[in-house]
């Protein structure tokens, strides 16, 4: 006769055996450093000596009042998100339309597309940097054509929208892939209906793709969102924050306050106050997509 308390003890104990580490690595790499920043952002530390003032709600305070720059990269990131993410996905779904056709050519194209998003973004950065500098002066002796000799990381428009253009560029094959599969899962025969019913092909894509792929809509905006907010790597190496910070990102700004300023709760301070912003903005950019998504 089995003992039904040693049963459910047992299937208790190989339940926590399987889930332990993984709890056990979410708390280590997540939980557990975001408790240290927020003990670390109540103190004026540079970093590295062993001596920490407690400072309370200061750093937090000099943010909102007296930390310009800070302000000045979250325009940045804020005005680099609404034009990352829009062209992005919108360009991405357009490629995703033409390529999700069963051709021969198409599967050519995917590879195409997708290719810069495999090279790393720091060796992209490095090849758009030599392009747009010594590549497009020799471009302008050749053809005496303006543009080439425009500056065009040292001028602050310019130099947002090349960032802009080179993002695009490198992740449109992974937004690409993802419509591809949820174009592809459309039942043909809602799409056979709509043709049927007289819609045309705008209609066609209005009325039944799109509310059909919505899931794959609300993945490629979250992960859109979540690299454009994340923008660091790019403004590192391509403009390193200038002409006279104009491209500046918040996790640029972040870094530079720890690493270069040595004002490190002060750093953890912003990055504290820019994942509340983050979580909020997600939170409703989910709940708008999600209320768009459709069964077939």
């Amino acid at each position: 006769m089995k003992v039904k308390g040693k049963g459910k003890t047992k299937d208790l104990l190989i339940f926590a055996l399987f889930v332990f580490p993984a709890v056990a690595f979410v708390l280590f790499s997540t939980d557990v450093p975001f408790l240290m920043n927020l003990y670390y952002s109540v103190f004026d530390w540079n970093g590295i000596s062993k001596d920490m003032e407690f400072v309370g709600f200061q750093n937090f305070v000099n943010i909102f009042t007296n930390d310009a720059l800070f302000w000045k990269s979250t325009a940045f990131t804020l005005k680099f998100s609404v034009f990352y993410v829009v062209i992005v996905n919108v360009l991405s779904l357009t490629v995703a339309l033409v390529m999700a056709k069963e051709k021969k050519s198409s599967s050519v194209g995917r590879a195409f597309y997708y290719i810069p998003y495999i090279i790393s973004l720091t060796a992209i950065s490095l090849i758009w940097k030599f392009i747009l500098g010594p590549g497009f002066e020799a471009l302008y002796q050749v053809t005496g054509w303006e543009m080439f000799n425009w500056s065009w990381l040292g001028t602050a428009k310019l130099a947002f929208f090349v960032v802009v253009i080179m993002t695009v560029w490198q992740n449109l094959g992974f937004y690409m892939v993802n419509y591809i599969a949820g174009i592809i899962a459309v039942p043909k025969e809602l799409i056979e209906a709509a043709k049927i019913d007289g819609a045309n092909k705008f209609q066609v894509l209005r009325k039944v793709t799109v509310p059909l792929i919505m899931p794959a809509v609300s993945i490629c905006m979250l992960t859109s969102l979540t690299f454009a907010f994340k923008l660091f790597d790019v403004i590192m190496v391509f403009t390193k924050g200038g002409p006279a910070n104009s491209t500046i990102s918040v996790a640029y700004n972040i870094y530079k306050e720890a690493f270069v300023n040595n004002r490190y709760g002060m750093a953890t301070a912003k990055s504290l106050v820019f994942v509340v912003f983050v979580l909020i903005v997600t939170v409703i950019q989910l709940k708008v997509t999600k209320s768009k998504e459709v069964e077939a």
